[in-house]
């Protein structure tokens, strides 16, 4: 059977310029007009959107929606494919919304690059799947799952913490730098949270500077760095290193990423 019709409402973050009071409202006209709040079964979203170019949920909004949930009898399902193990600085984003989610989705970091999704949910939502209800092309292989268990147990509190503070801190720090010298005069915000972080590229005038980044990633890669796009008009640099990265190879990358910044002056 294929679901049901899907229904879209603006991601409110600091990093877009959405405020949750504009993403609630949105969500009021959406039952007032589009559909009936009982025929709704969940909302899914990120607690910090990846494609998008690493922009990090409104708490605000966050906690304002599992009220409205809970209300209503309506599931959250939030999807940490990207932003889980320690991407954020803590073992999982949603935390830092002030929210649990009744079903997580994980994938990707969970088993150290081998294919490998889980799905965690709360107990009775859990139990109550028919035997062998629920599968994914990611699930159920003994080596992925045997990398899954062995990564795991690399992935302490204290490991992520560290890893993700180190690369936090690298790029901050240098993302100040650049600000504060005037490395090009087309950087951006940057965006994200912990060790998720995007760097936006745009024009004096205020628009995506869509073509000045497709030049820095054909520098990059030139050099050796092999960079991401994201953003709807794919104006986000997304720096989304292993957690486990040297530190000296860590900078190396920013600095080749400078190199092809300041060529943009």
């Amino acid at each position: 059977m294929l679901p049901g019709p899907v229904f879209h409402l603006p991601y409110p973050s600091a990093d877009n310029g959405v405020t949750t009071e504009q993403a609630l409202q949105a969500l009021e006209r959406l039952f007032s007009v589009e559909i009936d709040v009982h025929e709704v079964g969940c909302f899914i979203l990120e607690a910090v959107q990846g494609e998008a170019g690493f922009l990090a949920l409104e708490p605000a909004f966050a906690q304002a929606l599992r009220g409205f949930c809970d209300t209503h009898g309506i599931l959250i399902i939030i999807d940490e494919i990207q932003s889980g193990f320690g991407r954020t600085g803590q073992r999982f984003a949603f935390p830092r919304l002030g929210i649990e989610p009744d079903l997580l989705l994980l994938g990707k970091s969970i088993a150290g690059g081998v294919p490998l999704g889980a799905v965690v949910g709360r107990r009775e939502l859990m139990a109550s799947l028919p035997k062998g209800g629920l599968g994914g092309t990611y699930s159920g292989n003994p080596l992925a799952c045997a990398a899954g268990v062995a990564t795991l147990a690399l992935m302490s509190d204290a490991n992520l913490s560290s890893w993700g503070e180190l690369q936090e801190r690298a790029i901050v720090g240098r993302y100040a730098a650049w600000k504060a010298n005037g490395l090009t005069p087309y950087l951006g915000r940057l965006t994200g949270v912990g060790a998720m972080r995007g760097i936006e590229l745009i024009t004096p005038e205020g628009k995506p500077a869509t073509a000045q980044l497709a030049q820095v990633m054909e520098q990059a890669r030139a050099a050796g760095l092999l960079l991401m796009p994201a953003g709807k008009a794919r104006h986000i640099i997304r720096l989304l290193a292993p957690l486990t990265i040297e530190p000296a190879l860590l900078e190396r990358g920013l600095d080749i990423l400078e190199q092809c910044l300041a060529q943009l002056a």
